[in-house]
């Protein structure tokens, strides 16, 4: 009986969770259209599968994406009602050239400080 019922309860969470996330797809459909073509996506669908890429085209009923692949591939259609997420990235993290940049600006800014600073006590 416990267990019956510990059931039940968790099948009415999943349930109305995985309805609570998801929209209607003109709602996805006008999300779709506010990203400009060509910027970087996550989608979620709503089978809990992920898709990364990059988006090309956005129509009535579905939206091509161009996966993130090493190999080259046709472009992915999503309908809109299997969305549950669109997410744009934001690129803007730390790469190596950014990090080699600030070490050596860093450094040139610590060599001209003590050269200026041995300039003052002679």
């Amino acid at each position: 009986m416990r267990t019956t019922a510990l059931a039940l309860i968790i099948s009415l969470f999943t349930l109305t969770a995985s309805q609570a996330f998801a929209q209607d797809g003109s709602q996805w459909r006008r999300v779709a259209d506010a990203i400009p073509l060509g910027s970087k996506v996550k989608i979620q669908r709503l089978d809990g599968s992920r898709v990364s890429g990059t988006l090309m085209r956005v129509d009535d009923v579905t939206l091509s994406l161009k996966r993130n692949t090493r190999l080259p591939e046709a472009p992915l259609a999503v309908t809109f009602d299997q969305i549950a997420n669109i997410e744009r990235e934001h690129g803007g993290g730390m790469s190596w050239a950014k990090a080699i940049g600030v070490g050596v600006g860093a450094g040139a800014g610590a060599i001209l400080t003590i050269l200026v600073i041995a300039l003052q006590l002679d």
